[in-house]
């Protein structure tokens, strides 16, 4: 019963917009992904992708940019991240079977190895006390 939330890059083949793929995964309940198509190629600068997360919702940004809000319905059934600690996870991962253009798109591992690159990656969090429900916030922190 694990929590998730994800900013997952899709395959891309040339010439195609690059898909960003959202969800929230929450107390083992997932299909809450969402995919938007980015106004950019992500692999010829750096951006900034933010997750803005607290109890009341989460929000996913690119380059400051709201693309998604995902509202805490728990009051209404729907799960939320709000029952267990997270942690920050980044990986590159082979998803040719769905992700890339619904698995029509092979990875080309003679292109091996893949390599993704990180800047001014900054995290700004509450450290929660179990097993109270008190909390320390970093500065700026939610």
């Amino acid at each position: 019963n694990h929590d998730e939330i994800d900013f997952e890059f899709l395959g891309n083949s040339s010439g195609n917009p690059y898909t960003l793929h959202t969800n929230v995964f929450s107390q083992g309940k997932g299909n809450r992904e969402q995919q938007f198509h980015l106004w950019f190629d992500p692999t010829t600068a750096f951006h900034t992708y933010t997750i803005l997360w607290n109890s009341q919702q989460i929000i996913f940004l690119v380059d400051n940019i709201p693309i998604r809000v995902f509202t805490n319905m728990e009051s209404q059934g729907v799960p939320f991240p709000s029952k267990q600690l997270m942690s920050i996870h980044s990986s590159l991962w082979n998803a040719d079977d769905w992700a890339t253009q619904g698995g029509r798109v092979k990875a080309d591992w003679t292109n091996a190895p893949f390599v993704a690159s990180y800047k001014n990656f900054k995290a700004e969090a509450c450290i929660r006390n179990p097993p109270s429900a008190s909390s320390t916030c970093s500065p700026g922190a939610q």
